[in-house]
């Protein structure tokens, strides 16, 4: 046995277990060498996205929205005043192509979430609008989820969120190195 499957083992009795202890315990059983801190941390990590994305979903179902359609509402509130964003700049932000793009938003605008107006800059250009429906929305639903996600983070104190945010940026960090580094490869 390891020192790492030994520690898993030999927590403090009064240390709650969470979901992801009991497949710590199986994976240093079935796989002696793996390393159980790491698998820890990722495994937590997946843990939290699963339970954070299905609180999204039911809170934009609430409000009649799907994830598309709220982060293209975020894109355009982000923008700031008078927010509005071209059709193509939407699209890079979202990673879609332009096809997916305009189904979209033909989508939202029928809803009446966003409105196609005229590029003040270029007169054959269209820029994609959010309405005072689609704000309204936005923030509402914006309002309900950092409410949600507020009581999560109350598990944490203010050094520990702090802590945690300088960890798990440390991570996202890490992991966009390491895509730039492939990209440059590959590219080369």
């Amino acid at each position: 046995m390891t020192s790492r499957q030994i520690a898993v083992m030999m927590r403090p009795m009064g240390t709650r277990q969470d979901a992801v202890d009991s497949k710590l315990q199986t994976w240093s059983r079935e796989l002696p060498d793996l390393d159980l801190e790491t698998e820890g941390v990722v495994a937590r990590i997946q843990h939290l996205e699963k339970r954070l994305k299905r609180s999204m979903e039911e809170t934009l179902a609430e409000f009649r929205l799907n994830y598309g359609e709220w982060v293209v509402l975020g894109a355009l509130r982000s923008a700031g005043a008078p927010y509005r964003r071209s059709a193509g700049a939407l699209a890079k932000i979202l990673d879609l192509t332009s096809g997916a793009m305009t189904n979209r938003l033909d989508r939202m605008e029928t809803a009446g979430l966003v409105r196609r107006v005229p590029d003040p800059d270029d007169r054959r250009g269209v820029q994609i609008e959010i309405t005072e429906k689609g704000r309204q929305l936005w923030e509402d639903a914006v309002g309900i989820q950092a409410a949600k996600e507020q009581l999560v983070a109350s598990a944490l104190s203010s050094r520990e969120k702090q802590q945690l945010n300088e960890f798990l940026r440390r991570l996202v960090l890490a992991f966009e190195d390491a895509a730039a580094e492939r990209d440059s490869r590959s590219a080369a």
